[in-house]
């Protein structure tokens, strides 16, 4: 094995996706819907907190930061208890209330920016976050909440290996200086290869061509939710959303892919299966 190879394989984000895809197969397959539940709840509010700063930097005070987090939270738990329909519910009554809110800051230069980014805000961490919920009331649920890990997280593994190894061409060096057109098609075959495995394991009813459309699909808005991030990080002019993880940076820079691609593994099945 040469030393790229082993610089590769020795990674501390490679050794934290080892630890951590285990614990997330066995929480899928044992646990019960409410301690999921419990489980992203806190994984939203660490998400919220790290993200805040990449949207607002030092712009948005208590006033703003405390209705925003709370329709954020609201906005989870009404997924929880309502499905979609309770989420699209309390997505409409978080805009109406940021209107409000934009009305009572009345002609202050920076109130329409701050009103746009809370909107973005809303929608990027708990409506596209609550999806993972939505999945899992799906027929084959938790096999669905693992196809978001697998097609973003085993695509990623695939991106870097490749990238790593062999990439030559930026993809988009002003915001991700680091990653390749050759790791971005390498995340592409693999968000399809590991969409396809769980359709040979027989764990999803779709078929194998709706299978990697999916993966396609799925993969290559979990890229732009990389990418997304990477563009929110650098207008701030930080590294990383946080610390907490080894390898990875804040929660947020692990699940940014996952942000983007669960809403469309749900939409997608839901408009091929139900």
């Amino acid at each position: 094995m040469n030393e790229t190879m082993k610089n590769i394989f020795c990674h501390r984000r490679v050794k934290t996706a080892a630890v951590a895809l285990p614990l997330i197969v066995l929480l899928l397959a044992t646990a019960p819907k409410w301690l999921f539940f419990m489980l992203l709840l806190g994984i939203l509010g660490l998400l919220v907190n790290e993200s805040w700063p990449l949207f607002f930097g030092e712009r948005g005070g208590f006033l703003l930061k405390g209705p925003v987090w709370f329709m954020a939270f609201l906005l989870f738990i009404a997924a929880y208890y309502g499905g979609v329909m309770a989420l699209s519910g309390a997505l409409t009554i978080a805009v109406f209330a940021l209107v409000l809110l934009l009305f009572e800051a009345g002609l202050e230069a920076e109130a329409l920016p701050r009103f746009a980014l809370a909107i973005l805000f809303i929608l990027y961490l708990p409506f596209f976050f609550a999806h993972l919920l939505l999945l899992w009331d799906l027929p084959e649920g938790r096999a669905l909440v693992a196809m978001v890990f697998m097609v973003t997280w085993g695509g990623d593994a695939f991106s870097y290996y490749c990238g790593t190894y062999w990439g030559k061409r930026k993809l988009s060096p002003q915001i991700s200086p680091n990653k390749t057109i050759e790791g971005f098609l390498a995340g592409l075959f693999g968000g399809a290869f590991f969409a396809l495995s769980l359709n040979w394991l027989g764990l999803i009813t779709i078929s194998w061509n709706e299978a990697v459309v999916l993966g396609l699909a799925a993969n290559f808005l979990g890229q732009m939710g990389d990418l997304f991030e990477s563009y929110l990080k650098r207008s701030q002019g930080v590294k990383d959303s946080g610390h907490l993880i080894p390898g990875h940076g804040g929660f947020l820079d692990r699940v940014d892919s996952v942000l983007f691609a669960a809403p469309v593994i749900y939409y997608g099945y839901s408009l091929w299966v139900l």
